[in-house]
């Protein structure tokens, strides 16, 4: 036990300690009444013994209870505390989701979305984070171990594009739904539309998404990058070029794409550049394959030490109020 402020004793204690002493003196002086002579035979009876041990006992027992009192309210302003140590262990990899959202990737998109949300149920302590893009990338999700937050978001994913997967898009602009599908169209276009599927654009808006990505290399980081690789525009960043980064960062990038992928040999090249794959569905277990790939991925493991200072005073104080009812209780019983 550690006590935060232990003057409190060292003045205390001297303090009650000359105050009973001064109280005793006091207590011994004749103050007031009448003095009675040749009460031998008083005091010799049954009665007046029993009396005066009954008033000896109660004093010792007031004197007792307001030491206890006075030492337990000492200990309790001095604040009694236990330091505790806890450590945690945390996995270090943070894992960002990348969804092309232009018209072809819905249902990829939603497929990726079922899945992520498995892998995201399986996570212990590593970040995630979702990004979205087309001519332009939203960060949805911002590094988090916040997996509720996380769950919350795919589901919002998963059903903009069962919406915008459909056969028909007008009925949901009557049922109220174009709210929803507009979650995945948002911020992703513009007006003045400069292109669509601006795939090293995305990836490489999704890098600078890491906290410290430039200064800290210790960190396992995963882009799951979900494109049809069909490029329409001018991107300011191309895919070999946002691979390139990749590598030189560290972070390894895993490729998701439907069956027919535009230049399938470059885009895989790209992704195996950064220790990464190429996944589509033309395979039929596309989605666990790359979920047991990001598994595989090494992920180190940091022990977070915190330390917590508790404090416990309701014994103290629980000693201390039934000190202080005693001697009332007992004062008023020897005055009775």
């Amino acid at each position: 036990m550690e006590l935060k402020n232990p003057y409190v004793l060292y003045i205390g204690i001297p303090v009650i300690v000359v105050l009973a002493l001064i109280g005793y003196g006091y207590s011994k002086k004749y103050k007031s009444g009448k003095k009675v002579a040749n009460t031998d035979y008083l005091e010799a009876t049954p009665y007046f013994k029993r009396k005066l041990m009954a008033f000896r006992f109660y004093r010792v027992a007031m004197i007792v209870c307001l030491i206890a009192a006075l030492s337990t309210l000492l200990i309790l302003i001095s604040r009694p505390s236990k330091t505790n140590k806890e450590t945690t262990e945390i996995h270090n990899r943070d894992i960002f989701l990348c969804l092309d959202t232009s018209g072809s990737m819905y249902k990829l998109d939603l497929e990726l979305c079922k899945k992520m949300k498995e892998l995201v149920q399986g996570l212990q302590g590593e970040r995630f984070g979702i990004t979205i893009f087309n001519c332009q990338t939203v960060t949805l999700v911002p590094l988090t171990s916040d997996y509720d937050y996380v769950m919350e978001v795919l589901d919002n994913i998963e059903e903009a594009c069962r919406i915008g997967a459909g056969d028909d898009l007008t009925y949901f602009l009557n049922e109220g739904y174009f709210s929803k599908y507009m979650y995945i169209i948002d911020g992703t276009q513009t007006y003045d539309q400069n292109g669509s599927s601006l795939i090293g654009d995305g990836l490489a808006s999704t890098i600078f998404q890491f906290p410290d990505v430039m200064e800290d290399p210790s960190r396992t980081r995963v882009i799951v990058f979900a494109t049809d690789n069909q490029l329409y525009g001018t991107p300011f960043v191309q895919l070999d070029e946002a691979a390139e980064l990749c590598k030189k960062l560290g972070i390894i990038v895993f490729g998701a794409a439907p069956a027919e992928v535009e230049d399938i040999d470059e885009f895989t090249r790209c992704m195996r550049l950064t220790g990464g794959d190429l996944f589509t569905l033309k395979s039929t277990t596309m989605t666990k394959d790359l979920v047991r790939a990001i598994d595989k991925t090494d992920t180190s493991i940091l022990e977070k030490t915190e330390v917590y200072v508790v404090e416990y005073p309701e014994k103290l104080v629980f000693i201390t109020t039934m000190a202080l009812c005693l001697y009332f209780v007992i004062s008023k019983r020897i005055k009775a």
